[in-house]
């Protein structure tokens, strides 16, 4: 972030862009506080009376949020009502109400001050992983405990001013039945202090296509009531008080984005076919079974990737196998008769450390002990969620996919644990998809170098640009002092994609990717051209990928890969892309995306 005198002209500001394109007005501020919780040691006689307020407030809590919930799924749509779910589970997360009853019976102490004690815990158990999914969960913990204990303490909850006229809310947080009002109200975009691209918040601004920017340090403090604020949520951009020229680039750039979207919608219903007749598929990436309507509104090929690490952060204890059937049972019918692959669990050890009796702290969690390695160190975990995956895909088209994978051998022994499951479930007379297929995640570049090797043992390859840059590179894009080396263009990155594409088709396999670099304007043709055969990006994303997929020659961006494999900076290759695209692609998504 970088922050200026207050009253100085066009202050930036950054964060985590989501929701949909720009907005600006006048900023309304909202200051959050902080309830005070008491400390109270209680007579021996009085714990029990203390248990049933607890679970009084955990009732009329619950009340509260399926209320919520039916106002928004009638409002905004099932799949925005969805995000709210996750609150609804924490209320009955039998670690969250186990271990409050229990501290209240063993210290004595009030429900308030055993209710925060709890899920400070769970916090900071979450505070040690880097991974921002489990930060965003972070979130609903600090939500759901504001709603208990303001039950508790017979407190109302804190309203948001409704404007009378079109104004930017800036706020450190919101919760999902706050973010809720914000439909249909004056409010055209929206600055918060925490937050990130998977949380609530970040789930229902995209739903609701409102501008957004999250995670903006000190909003609420250096931007001032009535100033007036631009939201670039496609560049995660936050600019207060422009002057006149800023005003007049972003009015312009607002009205070729509007343009951009009227253009992007005719290609909802169509499919990704090229002027020259290749097809292509576009899937979504997810991580709730409540985002399948938006992926299928949006027009998506099925789920591109499902992640599935929200189901091991709930608590302390390992999701069964019913819980996780029931999750995958639910996508399989949703998406059928298109299909959708379920990435197995990609997590570090610390969230498995209250778990397993063997796990050390790390210094650096990414290089270590993780994702298919856990699994293959602990099988039955990794059994658990793969029988769980066969029966679901009993219901649909489901498809496995195992994360990090650097070795042949890995693959060879998650292969084996698959039929070793189909044999459990065999015994057990369980019905399943006995042709299920079976595909790798390409992240780590000796799976690239060996990805004919690892073709040869799978059905699919979907390449995981994200990490394959940070691991390709050595760079944390994370890390401020080593950003500008994590280069998503470097031809280095490139030829390792192009590398596991051709090892893919020449075994018969194909080659997906469902990094967000699947989702960039001059990466799409790119990658066309070397011949990607599905494309996996964010539920919003999908129209915009078809749309270029449906502009640009097949023919001309085999042409243009060819090209690009003969360069050897990230900057020769933006800058032959970004000429070569103007050829084929409308104004309105060039000048929108790829002007900065």
């Amino acid at each position: 972030m970088i922050a200026e005198e207050h009253n100085a002209k066009n202050r930036e500001y950054r964060g985590i862009g989501t929701g949909s394109g720009i907005a600006m007005a006048k900023a309304v501020i909202v200051h959050r506080g902080e309830a005070v919780i008491p400390v109270i040691t209680l007579e021996p006689e009085k714990i029990e009376q203390e248990i049933a307020r607890f679970r009084e407030s955990l009732f009329i809590s619950r009340e509260q949020l399926l209320k919520i919930r039916a106002t928004v799924a009638k409002t905004m749509g099932e799949e925005a009502a969805g995000v709210i779910d996750a609150q609804l589970m924490l209320l009955s997360d039998p670690f969250l109400v186990d271990e409050t009853e229990k501290l209240i019976k063993l210290k004595r102490v009030n429900a308030e001050h055993a209710l925060d004690t709890v899920i400070q815990g769970a916090i900071e158990s979450l505070g040690e992983s880097k991974d921002p999914t489990f930060q965003d969960r972070v979130h609903d913990l600090n939500d759901i405990r504001s709603r208990i204990i303001s039950n508790l303490l017979g407190l109302k909850g804190q309203t948001i001013p409704m404007p009378e006229e079109e104004s930017i809310l800036v706020i450190s947080h919101l919760a999902p039945s706050e973010t809720a009002q914000l439909f249909g109200s004056k409010y055209v975009g929206l600055v918060t202090e925490i937050g990130g691209f998977t949380s609530h918040i970040a789930i229902m601004s995209r739903t609701m296509n409102l501008p957004a920017v999250l995670g903006v340090e000190n909003a609420t403090e250096d931007i001032k009531r009535g100033e007036k604020v631009i939201v670039n949520s496609m560049k995660g951009i936050v600019i207060v008080n422009p002057d006149e020229e800023t005003e007049k680039s972003y009015n312009k750039l607002k009205s070729i984005y509007i343009k951009r979207r009227k253009l992007i919608e005719k290609y909802i219903p169509k499919k990704a076919v090229t002027p020259d007749g290749h097809k292509v598929s576009v899937g979504a990436n997810m991580e709730l079974p409540e985002e399948v309507p938006m992926a299928k509104h949006f027009g998506a090929d099925g789920i591109g990737l499902f992640r599935t690490e929200l189901l091991y952060m709930k608590s302390d204890k390992l999701p069964s196998e019913d819980e996780q059937f029931e999750v995958y049972k639910n996508i399989a019918s949703q998406i059928k008769p298109d299909s959708a692959i379920i990435r197995t669990f990609d997590v570090g050890g610390d969230k498995f450390a209250g778990i397993l009796t063997h796990h050390h702290y790390e210094p650096n969690p990414f290089l270590g002990w993780r994702a298919i390695r856990i699994g293959l160190e602990y099988p039955e975990i990794l059994k658990t969620q793969i029988c769980a995956i066969l029966r679901a895909s009993n219901f649909g088209n489901l498809k496995i996919m195992f994360p990090m994978i650097s070795l042949p051998e890995e693959l060879k022994r998650a292969r084996e644990l698959v039929e070793e499951c189909k044999d459990i479930l065999r015994e057990r007379g369980e019905k399943f998809n006995e042709k299920i297929e079976v595909g790798i995640m390409v992240e780590v570049p000796s799976a690239a170098i060996l990805s004919r090797k690892l073709a040869e043992m799978c059905d699919f390859m979907s390449i995981g640009t994200n990490d394959l840059i940070q691991y390709t590179l050595a760079a944390d894009r994370g890390n401020p002092r080593v950003a500008h080396i994590y280069q998503s263009y470097q031809p280095a990155v490139l030829k390792l994609i192009k590398m596991t594409i051709d090892s893919a088709h020449l075994e018969g396999r194909w080659a997906g990717l469902c990094g967000e670099f699947a989702g960039y304007v001059l990466a799409v043709p790119l990658l066309l051209g070397m011949g990607l055969d599905e494309f996996s990006v964010v539920p919003a994303r999908v129209p915009l990928v078809k749309t270029i997929i449906n502009h640009f020659p097949y023919s001309e961006a085999r042409v243009m890969a060819e090209e690009v494999m003969q360069f050897t900076t990230e900057e020769e290759v933006i800058s032959y892309l970004s000429e070569r695209v103007k050829e084929f692609l409308p104004k309105e998504i060039i000048e929108f995306e790829v002007i900065d």
